[in-house]
């Protein structure tokens, strides 16, 4: 199969590791946003439409598009905009890989094949790693205590929260899992944590001095937020955060809402991790380099 073009607009350090990868495989690049990292073997170009003219596949930002329908994209001092023109510009059912679409940009790419990848398990779980060290980068920094010896709490037990309590565990904190799930809450028990059910929050966040919550749902309430009085800080890293943050205000309580760590706090890592699974997004598109 001969060099096949991929349109990447937009993004940051994790694309820009991701271009050089796709350049190393043999592919053909098309560039929009990231003109500043100038790539000697990629064609840069000023305008979305300009980019995506002769793809096979595009791709945007892992951290997705802007409400105002620009893409992510913090080195750029004009960064694109996805307009319907740019949309309507598209072959149908061309390939358009984002980390997560919001409801305009879906309405928008409705005649093309969009991929949410944040969706994907093998990322999740290697964005896992990263995530579970920025989040305890910053209850280390935010704090004037060792998370060694003290009592710290991790709310869901998915990706996210396994990789975040073992870690945890790893450097000496006394490690409770608070899951939905019976069989999640067996697995913590498993590992040599202790477990409770969501329900039982309001009776173990007493002991803590440490909260990290992984679930994208209102489980630090107010009620519950009442009884953490000895936290230092609470990490939120759920989408759109689990944490009722003006009660924590009320209460005097630190909450730091933490989305979108691995590409703030190893933006390097997390672009080798794109560069290690979108090829297989691409091979399942019949999309392939080409020999150098």
């Amino acid at each position: 199969m001969g060099l096949r073009r991929i349109a990447i607009i937009g993004g940051d350090r994790r694309e820009l590791v991701l271009a050089g990868e796709l350049l190393n495989k043999g592919f053909c690049l098309s560039l929009c946003g990231l003109d500043s990292q100038p790539m000697a073997s990629a064609q840069c170009f000023s305008t979305p439409i300009e980019a995506a003219r002769g793809a096979q596949a595009i791709i945007l930002p892992m951290a997705g598009v802007n409400k105002d329908l620009t893409v992510h994209c913090p080195a750029s001092a004009n960064p694109p905009k996805l307009d319907g023109a740019f949309f309507k510009s598209l072959p149908a059912q061309i390939p358009i890989i984002i980390g997560w679409a919001n409801g305009e940009i879906k309405e928008l790419a409705s005649a093309a094949r969009l991929i949410e990848v944040a969706k994907d398990d093998e990322l999740a779980v290697l964005n896992s790693i990263p995530t579970a060290e920025g989040a305890i980068a910053i209850a280390m920094n935010e704090t004037p205590v060792t998370l060694h010896g003290n009592n710290a709490m991790v709310i869901g037990f998915g990706r996210c929260g396994s990789s975040l309590a073992r870690m945890l565990g790893g450097i000496g904190a006394q490690v409770t899992v608070a899951a939905r799930k019976a069989a999640d809450r067996a697995r913590a028990a498993e590992m040599g944590f202790t477990a409770c059910a969501i329900d039982a929050l309001s009776e173990y966040v007493q002991s803590m001095a440490f909260i990290f919550n992984t679930v994208p749902a209102p489980v630090l309430t107010g009620p519950v937020l009442a009884n953490a009085r000895q936290c230092y800080v609470l990490v939120d890293i759920a989408s759109g955060g689990g944490t009722d943050f003006q009660a924590a205000g009320d209460y005097g309580l630190k909450a730091i809402l933490a989305p979108g760590l691995p590409g703030k706090v190893a933006p390097v890592t997390a672009g080798k991790i794109l560069a290690h699974v979108y090829p297989r997004f691409l091979d399942e598109l019949e999309l392939r380099g080409g020999e150098h």
